[in-house]
């Protein structure tokens, strides 16, 4: 009984981060329709992630009548050379020198016909090859990468990344003259410098908008391909392992749907961010260590977008300053 107890406890707690599962899903296979569960323990697990976003407002309010801990919620922290931004750039490239090793678009899974896959090669490939040139240009190529993902391959396996790549790739337009030298010689003209404080809350939202695409589009509105998931990882459902068999796979979709889209609701206001992205970080990195190096790759930029978000602050201060956070390399 008393394990009981300590599960429905776990159940006011984020469970582990599940993004995209579609990444254990073979192609073409065939999920049932699947209904999520209706009953009280699926009122707890909502109440839940709506705890998490009142602690959110909480937080917010608490850290904006306090000194101290309004520097560590809000105030963006000094950066020199712009080093969280390399390390973003260094993880995007990453994964896709990964997806390129592997023969892969974007990710594992991902719908793409065979007469077509020599231009995602391509894509990636001029990704890698200009990143060390051009930022700007870059990140118009990240945009056409996500319009290719949804339009040219598989919409359904295209929108799991599209929000993502967009604000990726506009990212690296806004922060391209002030980080670049040759941007800064070719491009300085048509004022992107002055928009560039504007980076940090694009990857904020697309992140956030992301979270809740995956949220719905794997877990809520299409169950089954987590639980397709957890049918062949069920460690993952640990509920069960402390003896609650009533918490079924489907209460688990459930609970990672909601809270996923808690997260993503709460990094789009860009209230206590922060705090958010501390929650956020600590269930992809307990998953990353439990699933092995292919959750680790595949979640890299967002690692690295995270790092950004952290350094820049909250939105109230890096949204209205063009504070020492992205003033011009020396590069």
């Amino acid at each position: 009984m008393k394990i009981r107890y300590f599960a429905v406890l776990l159940c006011l707690m984020p469970l582990p981060a599940l993004a995209h599962v579609r990444w254990f899903v073979p192609v073409g296979t065939d999920l049932p329709v699947m209904s999520l569960p209706t009953d009280w323990l699926a009122v707890l697990l909502v109440s839940g992630a709506l705890v998490f976003m009142a602690s959110v407002f909480v937080v917010a309010r608490i850290a904006a009548q306090s000194d101290a801990l309004s520097r560590f919620v809000f105030s963006p922290l000094k950066s020199k050379h712009h080093m969280e931004w390399y390390l973003l750039f260094l993880l995007v490239n990453l994964v896709f020198v990964h997806n390129l090793l592997e023969g892969e678009f974007l990710g594992p899974h991902f719908f793409v016909m065979p007469d077509a896959m020599m231009i995602g090669v391509v894509l990636q490939a001029m990704v890698l090859i200009l990143s060390v040139v051009s930022l700007l240009v870059t990140g118009v190529l990240l945009l056409v990468v996500a319009l290719c993902g949804v339009i040219v391959f598989s919409f359904e396996s295209g929108i799991d990344y599209f929000f993502e790549i967009v604000a990726l790739g506009l990212a690296y337009i806004l922060v391209s003259t002030r980080i670049n030298t040759l941007d800064r010689s070719a491009f300085a003209r048509f004022g992107i410098e002055r928009v560039a404080h504007l980076a940090p809350s694009v990857l904020r939202i697309g992140l956030g908008l992301q979270l809740v695409v995956l949220a719905i589009h794997n877990k809520l509105y299409e169950p089954a391909a987590t639980y397709f998931f957890l049918s062949e990882h069920p460690y993952y459902n640990f509920p069960q392992y402390l003896g609650w068999t009533e918490f079924t796979h489907l209460h688990f979709a459930l609970a990672a749907g909601v809270f996923e889209a808690a997260f993503g609701i709460m990094l789009m206001l860009g209230l206590a961010t922060r705090y958010v992205l501390l929650v956020v970080s600590f269930f992809f990195v307990s998953t990353g260590i439990i699933s092995g190096l292919e959750e680790v790759m595949g979640h890299l930029p967002i690692f690295g977008v995270i790092a950004v978000l952290f350094v820049a602050g909250d939105r109230r201060s890096s949204d209205t300053q063009q504070g020492p956070l992205l003033a011009p390399s020396p590069a």
